[in-house]
């Protein structure tokens, strides 16, 4: 609490300071010097006097973990699809969710699924909101940068609002600093599903001739109300069965008063220190000095301090199979995840001379973490067990790695990494990672292709391993997982299209199935609600086509996103055949100075078995196979207009427009968001 008050604080300062300039700008509907017209050429001597040259140049990059390298990324300034930035389903509609605002999710396109948060999974449904580490944004700017952003939607009895703020300012050309608020929070159109996340960070960078530092601070904080799904899907599939009509708060939930909690407190520290030689550039009319580094020692700390809680004040008769502590009358389940990682490595830079056309990296990695959740002792045959304590434990494990990387250079990019455990828990683990672009020169334009493939022979995460609680509870001794993937991709912006063509084997899958049993006749619930970690026997394929094509007839534009997906085991893989998105719009100029986007999109994928949602443990989970249902099989179709004027965006967008057809579930047990309106401003202040 204290970091977010100190953080807030600072952005309060930050924005007061500019705030008579960013009311001054918006009263007058300026942009200093964003367009020719703008120009100081075209304004009197007065005017002169009174404005001065705003310089706008700003920049972006993350910080690779294991490396350090800077990965350049981009500033998000652009207009296109802003409507869509804020949903749940993603921009093009590859996530299902349960629905609410920042409400867990799965990717359905299976290459582009990853598992943020390591060890500490309860992490990987909320990528909407979390950033990881090698994720975060660092930046430089010339001038002072203020990003403001807020999306809405509904009344205040259902709908949702998100804030984020960026600020950002560069004390010299060296030494930048900034600070971000986000604050997501989703009523819900439907009973008990509530979001409330507020995340908060700051960070610090300096470039240097012979030292680099790059520090990032996050806290987060995440409360989630957990109903279970709606007790019967008629209400949205047969309304017109049921005894009366009702709004979508008003249909029964299975569970109330239940919550899922989390907090994480994470510091990131990246530092270098350069070893190299000054050399003179230019001719004898302008001479520069540049500082050349050849050779870089680097440190990595990564402190994280992740928090869960489960807590349920009212669960129904047989919606879990187990009930541990069955004397207690509160579930109050709490796991903790400390880690500490220290990367040491030497890094031979590339492009010092024209011989050395690859920068070389190794290090060795130093990784403990702790774990703490309930634990229990064994009573007597057929007795429930009881709760003591909290158990604690701890892996440590000691790595090697190496890299070979080429960022220089317009032809020829490649990034070769390995990394190997060599003692502790993760001992024997193997990853190697292999990318390649290679950009030609075709038709008057650059193609574009890239080569990536890895190996990854890895432990399975520890709660994959390890999970105690009231309602889960599981120790396995899991075979290490064997995952092997090679795509290419090729894309031509001349003609706007991307191909892309993916293959993965996997041996030794994880992953989590229900297992609950059929209930008594009579009660409610027809089958109970049970989260198992399984591991699959055999070898997985699954393969993956997809296309982005854009195309445009003057002011027409028609965007397309096709997926096709295969899977050799959809009972533990199950995946849709095709995904597609398609956006139609109009795209046009008004008055010289507003760009406005006016168009229908529409989601799609065919039905599959979409994994059910276990809130035990925030994860998704394959169905039980003696209750299965198909999800999907149902356009989402939105109506939009974008807005863009100068350093200011706006949408309206009236979200779900087809909602007369009554099959509109992405979850099983989840209906997706009712019809309504959406709207959204984003703002960008210089100095």
């Amino acid at each position: 609490m204290k970091s977010l008050l100190t953080l807030l604080t600072t952005l309060a300062f930050c924005i007061s300071a500019s705030a008579q300039r960013i009311v001054g700008e918006l009263e007058a509907n300026t942009d200093m010097l964003m367009t020719p017209d703008d120009s100081l050429l075209n304004q009197s001597d007065d005017v002169k006097k009174d404005k001065k040259e705003v310089p706008v140049d700003i920049r972006a990059w993350t910080i690779d973990g294991k490396y350090g390298n800077q990965m350049p990324t981009y500033v998000d300034t652009m207009a296109h699809q802003i409507q869509n930035r804020n949903l749940s389903e993603g921009v093009n509609g590859h996530y299902n969710s349960l629905g609410n605002l920042g409400s867990p999710r799965l990717n359905h396109i299976f290459m582009e699924r990853s598992d943020i948060g390591g060890d500490f999974i309860f992490l990987r449904t909320f990528d909407q909101f979390y950033v990881a580490p090698d994720q975060f944004r660092y930046y430089n700017t010339k001038s002072p940068y203020l990003n403001v952003t807020y999306d809405f939607c509904g009344s205040k009895n259902t709908g949702d609002d998100h804030v984020k703020v960026t600020y950002t300012n560069n004390v010299n050309r060296r030494v930048n600093f900034g600070g971000l608020f986000d604050y997501m929070y989703g009523q819900g159109y439907y009973d008990a599903q509530s979001t409330s996340y507020m995340g908060s960070s700051a960070w610090v960078s300096y470039l240097g001739d012979k030292y680099d530092l790059h520090l990032q601070y996050t806290h987060n904080h995440m409360k989630l109300a957990e109903n279970g799904g709606i007790t019967d899907e008629n209400y949205i599939t047969h309304p017109e069965n049921m005894e009366r009509s009702y709004a979508s708060s008003d249909i029964p939930t299975w569970l109330s008063n239940t919550w899922s909690k989390q907090e994480h407190d994470i510091l990131h520290l990246n530092h270098r220190y350069h070893i190299g030689f000054y050399r003179s550039m230019g001719d004898s009319a302008n001479i520069s000095i540049e500082f050349v580094p050849v050779t870089s020692i680097y440190h990595t700390l990564d402190l994280q301090y992740l928090r869960r809680a489960y807590i349920a004040y009212d669960t129904p008769d047989y919606y879990h199979t187990h009930n541990n502590y069955a004397d207690l009358d509160t579930t109050d389940d709490r796991t903790k995840d400390l880690l500490i990682r220290n990367v040491v490595g030497l890094s031979l830079r590339e492009g010092f001379n024209r011989y050395a056309q690859a920068g070389l990296n190794a290090y060795v990695s130093f990784e403990h973490q702790s774990f703490e959740m309930p634990d229990s002792v064994l009573t007597p045959l057929n007795e429930t067990p009881r709760f003591l304590r909290k158990q604690k434990q701890s892996e440590n494990t000691i790595s090697i790695g190496g890299q070979i990387i080429r960022t220089q250079g317009h032809t020829l990019h490649y990034n070769i990494d390995a990394e190997l455990g060599l003692t502790g828990a993760h001992s024997g683990d193997l990853s190697v990672n292999a990318n390649g672009q290679l950009n030609v020169r075709l038709l008057g334009d650059t193609a574009s292709l890239k080569l990536s493939a890895y190996l990854h022979r890895n432990t399975p995460a520890y709660y994959i391993r390890h999970y105690h609680s009231r309602h889960a509870w599981w120790n396995v001794d899991a075979e290490k997982e064997t995952r092997t993937r090679i795509e290419a991709r090729l894309s031509w912006e001349k003609t706007k299209t991307t191909l892309t063509l993916g293959l993965e084997h996997l041996k030794n899958y994880t992953y989590f199935s229900n297992t609950g049993t059929e209930n008594p006749a009579g009660s409610a619930i027809g089958y109970s609600n049970n989260i198992t970690p399984m591991q699959a026997s055999g070898n997985i394929e699954v393969m993956s086509a997809s296309l982005l094509q854009d195309f445009k007839f003057g002011i027409l534009h028609l965007d397309n996103d096709i997926t096709f997906q295969t899977t050799s085991d959809d009972d533990i893989i199950p995946l849709p055949t095709l995904s597609l998105y398609h956006n139609l719009y109009l795209k046009f100029r008004y008055a010289k100075v507003l760009d406005i986007e006016f168009g229908a999109d529409m989601k799609y994928f065919t039905e599959y078995y979409m994994p059910d949602y276990s809130p035990v443990v925030s994860q998704f989970m394959v169905q039980n196979r003696n209750n299965r249902v198909k999800i999907g099989n149902y356009p989402l179709i939105s109506v939009y207009a974008n807005f863009d004027l100068k350093r200011t965006r706006f949408y309206i967008q009236y979200y779900h427009a087809n909602q007369s057809d009554g099959r509109y579930f992405w979850a099983p047990g989840y209906p997706i968001n009712p019809k309504g309106i959406h709207m959204g401003i984003n703002w960008n202040f210089y100095d």
